[in-house]
């Protein structure tokens, strides 16, 4: 990367497109803030029935974000079944627990902890039972299943979320542990400005990250992606007009916001360094890209243009208020100070 700066740089020098890089670090907590999960004190369940299917009992909605998916696996890598034998009940809470609302990146992590304790807690019931040995094919499991039933009528397990015993937050004096796990990153952008039309377009985007163990690799990449998607258009698009308490553009035709082509390649990279606290490991990840894309790109601008920008969306208008006199007497530009 310091090549390519200083090759920018000395090619910024005659050209009326600059190019930049620009770089953000940060971190994102996982799960609700200071007490949060405490109050929530969450319940999930996981429910077997006589022929071995395992049904995973939580109130967490699925929303493309690939939260059935991820807790399926859980509960089948707890149970040492395969993923097929997993399925999950409709969030409703007339039939499942409260698990908590499908917010603040704690899906993995607080509610996939549970539904592992209480996928665990299946396999000691059978065990104590004398029904389940320590290794067992999935068709033992399911005979085991088959007997319990049989001979008690139901094999449900709960867990019931528990604060960790060194994370505490104490609301009266508002100190002390905000949250169990944090989430961390760095993102790197490659921008190019143009000062002829004022746009920025984002050509280049690396974002990193770790997240404790990535349970799916894919559906994993797939919300980095996304949310780096989304930061772009939170970045350089997405401007809210406000006018007499209403939203003025609230519709697609005024509504600006990137589409395919104004994305960039976003190759997205993990560290695992795990997590007590979290599923085998997992952390938050779902609210983590929409945090680093915004600073990244805005930096990449002032590395571009050597003008500091503290406010977003970064729009055409705001570039051409905000670049210096000298940048503007350039002969390419001298038409359009001209006009009137």
């Amino acid at each position: 990367m310091p090549r390519r700066k200083t090759r920018f740089a000395e090619e910024n020098k005659k050209a009326a497109h600059k190019k930049g890089i620009g770089i953000a670090t940060f971190l994102h907590g996982a799960g609700f803030t200071g007490s949060g999960e405490r109050y929530l004190n969450s319940l999930v369940g996981v429910e077997v029935g006589a022929d071995g299917v395992v049904r995973v009992l939580v109130s967490s909605a699925e929303f493309g974000q690939g939260t059935n998916t991820v807790l399926c696996q859980i509960a089948a890598e707890a149970l040492g079944l395969p993923y097929e034998n997993v399925a999950i009940a409709q969030p409703d809470t007339t039939v499942v627990p409260n698990s908590g609302p499908t917010v603040a990146s704690r899906t993995a992590m607080i509610v996939g902890k549970l539904v592992q304790s209480a996928a665990e807690g299946i396999k000691q019931t059978l065990a104590k039972s004398g029904l389940l040995a320590n290794e067992y094919t999935p068709q033992q499991f399911r005979a085991a299943c088959g007997k319990y039933i049989a001979a008690h009528g139901t094999l449900k397990s709960y867990a019931r979320y528990e604060a960790p015993g060194d994370v505490f937050w104490d609301d009266e004096k508002y100190r002390g542990e905000a949250y169990a796990a944090f989430a961390w990153a760095v993102y790197v952008a490659e921008v190019t400005v143009d000062l002829t039309t004022y746009s920025v377009t984002v050509d280049d985007f690396v974002a990193l990250q770790e997240v404790g163990k990535v349970l799916n690799p894919v559906l994993a990449a797939g919300q980095i992606t996304g949310g780096v998607a989304q930061g772009i258009g939170f970045a350089l698009y997405e401007k809210v007009v406000w006018q007499n308490g209403r939203m003025s553009n609230n519709q697609m035709t005024n509504y600006i916001m990137p589409t395919s082509v104004d994305l960039p390649p976003i190759r997205v990279f993990f560290e695992e360094l795990g997590n007590v606290h979290g599923a085998h490991g997992a952390k938050g990840i779902g609210e983590l890209p929409m945090d680093g894309p915004a600073p990244a790109i805005v930096n990449a601008v002032e590395d571009a243009t050597g003008v500091h920008f503290n406010a977003i969306p970064l729009l055409p208008e705001d570039l051409f208020e905000a670049l210096p006199a000298q940048s503007l007497e350039q002969d390419v530009f001298s038409p359009l100070r001209g006009a009137t």
